[in-house]
């Protein structure tokens, strides 16, 4: 037979051991939420870490043939700045407006539709211009490719 004193330590080892392994689990930064959204101030720079990807992978490329390694390059010696380039598009995804990859439904969340960009600012930690555009453009739907609900991409 346990005692209450027995039976009082194993309570508090579960709970410290359950509240270490939510701990683990969460992410080191908050992403925006759907119900940011509309609080999101564009006309200042973001955290891009508070912004989630929309695709699974990107190319290693821009279609005017510079490398995203080069942006990345040029934001952290400062040769280029978040004003030099476009601002990226911010989307809102909420429990109402389901976007589907296949069978997986993507969380609700703020995606960009410019994953490149994001990622190099991601990578060189520089706020990002922005802006938002509501709802997603059904020519951009396409880019839901998300197995992660954004929170990583792969370079190609």
């Amino acid at each position: 037979m346990i005692s209450k004193f027995g039976m009082k330590k194993a309570f508090v080892a579960v709970w410290m051991l359950l509240a270490a392994i939510a701990t683990v689990s969460q992410p080191a930064f908050a992403y925006y939420g759907p119900n940011d959204f509309a609080g999101i101030n564009c006309s200042n720079a973001i955290d891009p870490d508070e912004v989630r990807f929309s695709q699974d992978s990107i190319s290693r490329n821009f279609s005017d043939g510079q490398t995203v390694q080069s942006l990345i390059d040029g934001l952290n010696n400062g040769t280029v700045t978040a004003a030099d380039v476009p601002p990226i598009r911010l989307v809102k995804v909420d429990p109402s407006q389901a976007v589907r990859n296949g069978g997986h439904v993507v969380a609700a969340g703020v995606y960009t539709l410019d994953n490149r960009r994001l990622y190099a600012f991601k990578q060189a930690g520089v706020n990002i211009r922005c802006t938002k555009v509501d709802p997603i453009p059904n020519d951009q739907r396409f880019k839901f490719t998300t197995d992660n609900d954004g929170t990583a991409i792969v370079v190609r």
